[in-house]
């Protein structure tokens, strides 16, 4: 399935070219930390927020959801 990732902070480094924002796709049964993983920054993202709500990292994904990394800088 396809998430809406948007990253905040030096999060950043883990898109193609820096970019803030970007179209993923994730394991139908994918958590917000299984898109950590899937993106190699489960140890740098400290919050996460889906569809507009902060959620804990085990909340799972739906398709066409839209999340938002954080990093220590910018999760509170």
């Amino acid at each position: 399935m396809q998430v809406s990732v948007t990253l905040w902070g030096n999060l950043r480094r883990f898109a193609p070219q820096g970019a803030g924002a970007m179209t993923l796709q994730v394991a139908d049964d994918a958590t917000v930390e299984a898109l950590a993983v899937q993106m190699g920054a489960q140890h740098d993202v400290y919050a996460a927020a889906l569809n507009g709500k902060v959620v804990p990292l085990s909340a799972r994904l739906s398709p066409g959801d839209r999340v938002f990394l954080f990093d220590h800088l910018h999760g509170g």
